[in-house]
C-alpha cells in the first residue's frame, strides 16, 4: 500500500514538474520535452496572473480560532507554489505546505501528516479555509478541528501560521 502511494505521488510529480508526459514511453522521459498547454489568461511568455496556468497554485489560506472562518482574529496568509513561488507568497514555510498539498493532489480533506498523532480531547475549535486555484484547477476548502493540536497534526505546514 505505502509503496502504491509512493508510485503515485512520485508519478504526480514528474507529471506536474514537466519531468515526464503523460503518453511518452518511461524511456523517452528525458529526451521528450513537455508538451505546452496554455490555459485561459496565458501566453506563450507566462501566465498573466498566479493560479492562472495549468501548473500553478495560488492560494489564500486562513485561520481563525472558532467555529466560522471569522472567529476572533483570523490570521491569512498567500501561498504560491511553482511554477510560481515566491513574490506573492506570505506563508512561512511555502516548500512543506506546496509539498503537502501537491502529496494529496490539491484535496485539502485527504491532509493526514501525522496519523498516528495523540491529541487532547479539549474542544476548542480552530476552522481553516483555503480558496483560490491549484494546478489551474479552482480550490475551495473550509474546516473546523477540535482544537490547535488536531490542526497541526491532520494539515501540518500547511495551516502552521
Amino acid at each position: 500500500m505505502k509503496t502504491t502511494r509512493a508510485l503515485a505521488l512520485l508519478a504526480t510529480t514528474l507529471l506536474t514538474t514537466g519531468l515526464a508526459s503523460a503518453t511518452a514511453p518511461i524511456g523517452n522521459a528525458a529526451t521528450t520535452p513537455p508538451a505546452t498547454a496554455l490555459a485561459s489568461g496565458t501566453s506563450a511568455s507566462g501566465p498573466s496572473a498566479p493560479g492562472t496556468s495549468a501548473l500553478g497554485t495560488s492560494l489564500r489560506l486562513t485561520v481563525a480560532h472558532g467555529e466560522t472562518p471569522s472567529s476572533g482574529t483570523p490570521r491569512t496568509v498567500t501561498l504560491e507554489c511553482p511554477p510560481y513561488g515566491g513574490t506573492a507568497t506570505t506563508h512561512p514555510d511555502p516548500a512543506t505546505a506546496c509539498r503537502l498539498v501537491d502529496s494529496v493532489n490539491g484535496d485539502l480533506n485527504r491532509l493526514d501528516v501525522d496519523p498516528g498523532g495523540v491529541c487532547t480531547d479539549l474542544y476548542d475549535p480552530y476552522t481553516v479555509t483555503a480558496s483560490g486555484t491549484y494546478r489551474g484547477r479552482p480550490l475551495s476548502f473550509r474546516h473546523t478541528y477540535g482544537n490547535h493540536c488536531v490542526l497541526l497534526r491532520t494539515a501540518g505546514a500547511v495551516f502552521d501560521f
